[in-house]
Order: C-alpha cells, then sequence, then structure tokens
C-alpha cells in the first residue's frame, strides 16, 4: 500500500517563533448574500400562510418591501449583525407578515423605515416596544391620520439651530414643505383612531396651547426683549463683551423687537458648545467660547429678559412665520385641534419613520 506524504517545512534563526498553518478564512459579520437569504426567508415564511390564490399579489407586496428594505438598509450592512438577535428576526418576521397584508408601497417604505431604527438599537427594550406595536398599526392608518400625526410630532421635535431669526425660521418652514400638509385631517374622528390605535392620548378638558404662544416659549433667544439701543443696559453689555475678549458687534439688531439688540442665539440658558466664526472667512477656524465668555453670555441674557414687550414680538413672529404658506398652514390647522393631544412612544416611532421617509437625512430630534 503506497501512501503519499505532503510535508511542509519551515526554517527560521536562532531566538525566532515559528507559527505554522495551514489555510486561514476569517468571517467578518454576516455577508451580502446571508442578508439577502435571511430576508427572503422570513418573506417566504409570510406567503407560506396564503391562500394559493392571493399568493401571487403576496409575493409583488413582498418584493416591494424586500426592495424598500435593501434602498433603506442596502448601504448599511453592518445593521443587519442585529439578526443575531432573535428579537430582531421575530420584528423582521412581524415586517414581512404586515408587508403582506398591504399594497402600499409608502407602508413598504415605513416598514422599512422601522426595521431600520430597530437595528440601530438591537438592546433598547424602549425602541423594541415602540417598533414592534408601530408594525402592528402601519397598515390601518389613512393618509390623513399619517399627515396628522407626522405633523404634530416634528412642530414638537424640531427647532431651529441658527441664531438668526429669518434663517432659523425658513429653516422650519423649509422642513414643513417636506410634509403632506395637503392631506392634514379635520375634525376629531382621525383623533378618536390614533387613540384607540394607541399612537396619540388626548384630554377633553384642555385644548393645545396655540401655536405662536408654543413657539414663542421654544424660541426664546429669538422671543427675548433684548436690551433697548443706547440704553445703559446696552452699554453695560457691550462692556461685559469687551472684558472677556468679544467683539461688540456681536449684540444684533432685533429682527423682532425694532430698536432693541440681543445675542445672535437660539436657547437663553444652553451655552454648551457655542463657538465664534468669521462671517467674511467661512473656511477660518471656529473658536470655542470660554468659561468667561459663557458666563458674558449668560449675564447679557439675563439683562435681555423683560416681558414689557413680548406682545410686540409675538406679532411679529407671526408676520415673519406667515409669509411661508407651509407655516400658515400648518399654524391654521394647529389651532383648530380642540384637544390637547400627547404622542405616545408608537405615535413617535411612525411618525419619526415617516419623517425620514420624506425627507431622508434628517437628524433623530
Amino acid at each position: 500500500m503506497n501512501a503519499t506524504t505532503t510535508k511542509q517545512i519551515q526554517k527560521a534563526g536562532d531566538n525566532a517563533n515559528q507559527i505554522q498553518t495551514q489555510t486561514l478564512v476569517q468571517n467578518i459579520g454576516i455577508s451580502e448574500e446571508r442578508v439577502y437569504d435571511i430576508v427572503s426567508a422570513a418573506c417566504d415564511k409570510a406567503i407560506e400562510s396564503c391562500l394559493m390564490e392571493s399568493r401571487l399579489a403576496v409575493e409583488q407586496r413582498l418584493n416591494s418591501f424586500k426592495d424598500e428594505l435593501y434602498v433603506i438598509v442596502g448601504n448599511q450592512l453592518q445593521l443587519f449583525e442585529s439578526l443575531r438577535e432573535p428579537s430582531c428576526v421575530a420584528t423582521l418576521g412581524a415586517a414581512a407578515n404586515a408587508a403582506a397584508r398591504t399594497n402600499s408601497v409608502a407602508d413598504h417604505q415605513m416598514l422599512a423605515e422601522l426595521l431600520a431604527k430597530r437595528f440601530e438599537s438591537p438592546s433598547d427594550r424602549h425602541v423594541a416596544t415602540g417598533v414592534t406595536k408601530a408594525i402592528e398599526i402601519v397598515e390601518y392608518l389613512t393618509e390623513e391620520e399619517l399627515a396628522g400625526l407626522t405633523t404634530l410630532h416634528v412642530a414638537r421635535a424640531f427647532t431651529p439651530a441658527s441664531g438668526n431669526i429669518k434663517n432659523g425660521v425658513e429653516s422650519l418652514a423649509g422642513l414643513f414643505d417636506a410634509l403632506p400638509l395637503d392631506h392634514l385631517p379635520n375634525g376629531q374622528e382621525w383623533i378618536d383612531d390614533l387613540d384607540i390605535l394607541g399612537a396619540v392620548r388626548f384630554s377633553s378638558i384642555a385644548s393645545l396651547v396655540p401655536f405662536l404662544d408654543f413657539q414663542f416659549d421654544q424660541l426664546d433667544g429669538y422671543t427675548v426683549c433684548g436690551v433697548k439701543a443706547g440704553s445703559n443696559d446696552e452699554t453695560e453689555a457691550r462692556d461685559r463683551l469687551a472684558q472677556v475678549g468679544l467683539p461688540a458687534n456681536l449684540l444684533v439688531e432685533h429682527e423682532l423687537n425694532p430698536g432693541y439688540k440681543r445675542l445672535p442665539l437660539r436657547y437663553l440658558e444652553k451655552f454648551d458648545n457655542l463657538s465664534l466664526y468669521s462671517n467674511s472667512d467661512p473656511s477660518a477656524p471656529h473658536a470655542e467660547l470660554n468659561s468667561d465668555q459663557i458666563e458674558a453670555f449668560r449675564f447679557i441674557c439675563n439683562l435681555s429678559k423683560d416681558n414689557s414687550c413680548d406682545e410686540v414680538i409675538k406679532g411679529n413672529l407671526k408676520k415673519e412665520m406667515f409669509r411661508y404658506p407651509s407655516l400658515a398652514t400648518l399654524i391654521d390647522w394647529w389651532d383648530s385641534i380642540r384637544l390637547a393631544l400627547r404622542l405616545t412612544s408608537v405615535g413617535r416611532c411612525v411618525a419619526s419613520a415617516n419623517v425620514r421617509r420624506l425627507k431622508p437625512g434628517l437628524p433623530e430630534f
């Protein structure tokens, strides 16, 4: 009996360590092919429970769902690593079953967005609960109910970042331009439906705060009274800026309160991560404020607080917002709601998924 022996010989010098191996295979993460297999398996399982007569329609719907899922998660395959968590696999199956029950492409996009959110936080139980319940109700939402839910969420969760009032209001209008404001619901039936589905809770003995009043409090850096131009307060504010090495022109004309000046801030109480930049040279590096400069800002903000001009500022804020059709529509609709509404975690999940669907790339609130 003859045998063929394959030998490997490796030599090394004195005091050297030798490491010998055959073929080394290293698998990192879930491959793209494996991802397709897992998603297809979940969809195939949803098809199995269907009648023969309805299988063609279900297959078409699930193909649409898979297409949307790959578009959203396709360039982030690392998210599919979450499928190592069994509960995420269960969520994928629930989404596939929900996709099989609706022929709406918008619903398929929503379900894909919800899955992406679930995969981003596989161990977060709050996210898991919200997403799981949201998947259950997507198919029951009318276009009007979804528009109302999303608009309420955006109005409460998003706010401008710019310290410039005109730029801030313009960016807010741009956000609402992307929402389906032409489908906003009327009456109370849509609120009852959302309450039944667990997306909102409401009180019949209270109503929503008028939108402009709500924004007046939210946009406190815009709606602060400011310091009167030419007054001792302005002189004191300029002196404090000079003491900490800041230019006096940081005090700008108050766009909503003529004759007054303010710091170009969005918030009155949040001074973290503030930095100075040059309008004349945008490429110049930003300079972060030091603790003394932040204290000077805080002093000037406190000096600027005075409610004697509130009505003037509210009136001018209304004029500024009503320059934009989307904000005018939003304000009229918001003020027509006669019940105090609160979005649940389920409602926020659905609404934020719809926002990402309508305006991709928008950061989480």
